[in-house]
């Protein structure tokens, strides 16, 4: 597949292997994987994206006024405080990119300017769009450095106007020096204030704060083998930790006895159990918050007893106290989704003392950047 040339790739730096073609790239990255998880089993080819491009249904954009005051926008690099404008990215939803746009000829149109830290005035930091691939609803998050924010409804009812695919509209105040956080609170400018989705046949409630893997084909590929690997029966009970705004959980639910979620995160544990009312589901799954660790250290010495656990934690990996309580609960199989096979290979030095890897697969969920996303399978070793 012949890769699209980026006219900014150099300066923006985010499509680290845009150099390469996709079968390079696919080539690379299942290289990489066995370097780094070779030695506890065998690496399954990595499974690629169908289309490598366009793939990102959450797409942030930074806005600033250049030295002449023209308004641009584009990919912060926090390396430097600056920005490479674009108008779009290969990787970005189209629709996205397209509202960012548009949203920076709105401001100059209203006469609004963007938020000047050194001056302290103007309003818009920068924009999230978030898009749900199967329903077609999108998100608008515009994130302002202070309160004030001029003339805000007729500017969005502009904005819908424009671009009426648009769902709903917030806005959200971040005064922290880190560009692209948004802040704790969400104004509800424009329709209800989230989208829903529909991943794995299930329906999903995203709000601004929400994780949701931004690569929905690969995604859907990635937690239908991820489910098949855990080989769920319905006497099963199962722990899906760190589970965010409970995907993984509830797509299993189907195939248990009984879920038990557990996340750090206060507002994925909200949209989690609004999700289960989604979906409809009542009975058999549950949503805890709390640290992953913790949690577990006091299941384990209750005693309890889970059929399967499927893990899947940030960069970071996993929390040595969840491990360590991973292994005396000893559930009969475990499934380990990582965006970092270099921690996860950290954590699987301590898990195969008491397991054996079964599979290890790898998915591009991320195309034209370094990232692999790794499903590791293990099964109890027997005593």
């Amino acid at each position: 597949m012949a890769n699209k040339k980026c006219p900014v790739a150099k300066k923006c730096s985010g499509c680290q292997l845009s150099n390469m073609t996709y079968e390079q790239q696919l080539e690379w990255k299942q290289k990489d994987t066995e370097k780094l998880l070779g030695s506890f089993g065998k690496v399954s080819e990595i499974i690629g994206a169908d289309d490598p491009y366009n793939y990102r249904n959450k797409v942030q954009a930074v806005f600033r006024s250049d030295r002449n005051g023209r308004i641009i926008s584009g990919v912060y690099q926090s390396s430097r405080n600056g920005i490479v404008g674009i108008d779009s990215c290969m990787l970005d939803d189209k629709r996205a990119d397209e509202i960012i746009v548009g949203i920076r000829d709105l401001l100059r149109s209203f006469k609004l300017h963007p938020y000047d830290e050194g001056t302290e005035r103007g309003f818009l930091r920068h924009v999230l769009v978030r898009v749900g691939k199967n329903t077609g609803e999108i998100l608008v998050t515009l994130v302002g450095g202070n309160s004030m924010f001029p003339k805000k409804h007729d500017f969005v009812k502009a904005l819908v106007k424009r671009f009426p695919d648009i769902t709903t509209v917030t806005f959200s105040v971040n005064r922290t020096p880190e560009m692209l956080l948004l802040g704790e609170n969400n104004e509800v400018l424009y329709g209800e204030g989230y989208i829903t989705d529909i991943l794995c046949g299930k329906r999903f409630r995203i709000s601004p704060h929400s994780f949701y893997q931004i690569n929905h084909a690969q995604t859907e590929k990635l937690y239908d083998y991820a489910i098949k690997a855990a080989k769920l029966t319905k006497k099963d009970v199962l722990l899906d930790a760190y589970s965010g705004i409970g995907t993984i959980g509830i797509i299993a639910s189907d195939y248990v006895k009984q879920v038990q979620g557990i996340e750090y995160n206060a507002s994925a544990v909200r949209d989690a159990v609004k999700n289960c009312h989604e979906n409809g589901l009542t009975r058999n799954i549950a949503f805890n918050r709390g640290d992953a660790g913790e949690f577990l250290e006091k299941k384990a010495k209750l005693g309890t007893h889970y059929d399967a656990v499927i893990l899947d934690p940030a960069r970071t990996g996993a929390d040595r106290k969840f491990l360590n309580s991973l292994v005396k609960i000893a559930p009969e199989r475990i499934v380990y989704i990582s965006c970092n096979p270099a921690t996860q290979a950290r954590d699987l030095k301590t898990l195969t003392k008491k397991y054996t890897v079964t599979d290890i697969q790898p998915f591009d969920m991320f195309p034209h950047t370094r990232h692999v996303e790794c499903v590791v399978s293990m099964s109890r070793k027997e005593e």
